[in-house]
Formats: C-alpha cells, sequence, structure tokens
C-alpha cells in the first residue's frame, strides 16, 4: 500500500480503511503493508512558500508528517529520492514477501508501475534495459542494482488511484518493449486538477496492455474512492486476476446501470449511475484545470 506526496503511512491507512476491512472480509488471510516515503518534505515543498512564525522568523522545517517518494518541486531524471524508494521497496519484497499485488496513490503509482515492470518474468526487463542502452541515444534512468538480483514473482494485479508515469524517453524501458503485463485497475478522478488528460492517456498507453486491466471513472477529484460500491470493484478485479487457470476475460470500463437492477454488463458488481459512468477522454479535457508538471510527477 502505497501512499501519495506529502502522506505517510499512517495518514494513508487511514484513508484506506474501509477498503483494507472489506478485503480482510473477502480474503480473511490477507496481510498489508504500508511503507513510508523516504524523504521528509518542508513546507516549502508543498506550497512552494516559507511559513513564517509567531515573531516573524521562518518557519521551514522538516516535517516528519509529510512524506515522499521522490523531490516533485526540483525537475531532473531522476528526481530526487527516486532510487532510494525503489532501494526500499527492494529491501521489502526480499524481506516480507512475497506479494500478491499492489496498491498505490498519486505518486506511489509511479512507484508502484516501476516495481511491476522490474518483477516481470525472465528477466526481460533487465533485457528490455540492455537493449535500449545499445539502441538509444537519449539518456536512460540507470537500472535499479536492488532489482538485478531480487528473486520475487512478479506481481498478480495493481490498484492504481490517481495514476501517474514516467512520461520521457529516460523512463521507455520501464514500460515498453515489453509492455508491462501486470493487470491494473485504475481508478480515474473525473474532475481531478492534479492529473491532467495528458498524463491520464500515458498512464493508459503505458499500463493497460493486459486484458484483464480496468478503468473506473468516479465524479470526484484527486483522491481513492473507498465507497462500498467502488470498494466492491476492487474486490471483483482481484478475483479475476488471482483466479487460477489461464482465464483471460478482458477488462472492463464501468458504465451507466443497466435497467431496473442497476447492475453493470461485465463487472457484476452495484453501480450507481451518480458516482460512476462510462465518459470520453473528449469529456475529461473540458473543464480540467492545467497545472505545469515535470516528466515524472
Amino acid at each position: 500500500m502505497i501512499h501519495g506526496y506529502a502522506q505517510n503511512s499512517d495518514t494513508f491507512q487511514r484513508k484506506m480503511r474501509r477498503l483494507e476491512e472489506r478485503l480482510r472480509t473477502t480474503f480473511p488471510n490477507t496481510e498489508f503493508t504500508w511503507p513510508e516515503g523516504t524523504l521528509r518534505l518542508r513546507v516549502s515543498d508543498i506550497s512552494g512558500q516559507v511559513p513564517a512564525g509567531s515573531h516573524g522568523e521562518p518557519l521551514n522545517t522538516l516535517n516528519p508528517d509529510l512524506r515522499a517518494w521522490f523531490h516533485l518541486r526540483y525537475v531532473q531524471d531522476p528526481p530526487h529520492g527516486l532510487f532510494e524508494s525503489l532501494d526500499m521497496i527492494a529491501g521489502i519484497l526480499k524481506r516480507d514477501g512475497p506479494f500478491d499485488g499492489v496498491v498505490a496513490f498519486s505518486q506511489g503509482t509511479v512507484l508502484a508501475a516501476m516495481v511491476a515492470s522490474l518483477l516481470q518474468e525472465g528477466g526481460v526487463r533487465q533485457r528490455a534495459y540492455e537493449e535500449a542502452m545499445r539502441s538509444s541515444r537519449d539518456a536512460l534512468m540507470p537500472y535499479p542494482q536492488t532489482f538485478k538480483d531480487l528473486q520475487h514473482p512478479p506481481l498478480k494485479f495493481g490498484i492504481l488511484y490517481a495514476g501517474r508515469v514516467g512520461r520521457t524517453s529516460y523512463y521507455d524501458w520501464l514500460y515498453e518493449s515489453p509492455r508491462i503485463d501486470t493487470p491494473f485497475c485504475h481508478f480515474v478522478g473525473m474532475w481531478d486538477p492534479m492529473v491532467d488528460h495528458e498524463e491520464r492517456d500515458a498512464v493508459f498507453a503505458k499500463l493497460s496492455s493486459n486484458e484483464k486491466s480496468a478503468t473506473i471513472v468516479h465524479t470526484g477529484g484527486h483522491f481513492a474512492p473507498t465507497d462500498k460500491e467502488n470498494n466492491e470493484r476492487v474486490v471483483d478485479f482481484i478475483k479475476r486476476c488471482c483466479e487460477s487457470g489461464n482465464n483471460t476475460r478482458r477488462g472492463y470500463n464501468v458504465r451507466p446501470s443497466d435497467g431496473a437492477n442497476g447492475r453493470a454488463h461485465s463487472v457484476g458488481v452495484r453501480i450507481s449511475p451518480r458516482t460512476s459512468r462510462n465518459i470520453s477522454l473528449a469529456e475529461w479535457k473540458g473543464g480540467l484545470t492545467e497545472f505545469p508538471q515535470s516528466s515524472l510527477t
């Protein structure tokens, strides 16, 4: 369970409490791990301004409650903190694994997708990196050393709320040739001001190759919806991903309710037309506030 920017493991666990309880009910032996972001942030990292104390003195100390996996305010590739965070996750996988899947929010989804990529079977991602090093003229993100000899099976699923990816050629080898084959369930806020339409397009292009992948649009903003209906969708998705055998049922998009019974055709759980519906990318692009973003946000 990987939190977002300026959160921490405790706040994220409180926000995801209802989903955790629902998963424990369906999967009684489920164990959760809540890692803490490796970077402690200052208030200025959030607002861009240094707050003043009661006597006008600057107050910009590190806040233990504000954590991140990498810095957003310093645009560089790789961003400060990214490799330290990947190293920490690799240590958790080695010490506490194996894990079946990952749940992540916002900045945490960048890390989650990279981990899913690096855990693909047969060393395909390391070969993709080596091939990219031979053929690319662009600078590339180095292969994380802590994942080279890590023994861990591929992730069976990923639940990504307000998903994000690296969008420049610096990160391409993580997402291409081959594509990431982990099935992802994408939760997208129709009015999310923090994830613009270009980033949404990039997420779907890079993280939707598996036939079981799903996209769920909610009519909220930048948060993880954990109401009953959306938690049921998560449970349904995990069940499909963890089924035995070679079932490759196609993924779904949430649709409006179908008649009086209010059920989606391909999801099998109750859907409220007030909170979720199938909309076009053109609708997402309208009415959204644009924010300047680095290549890894």
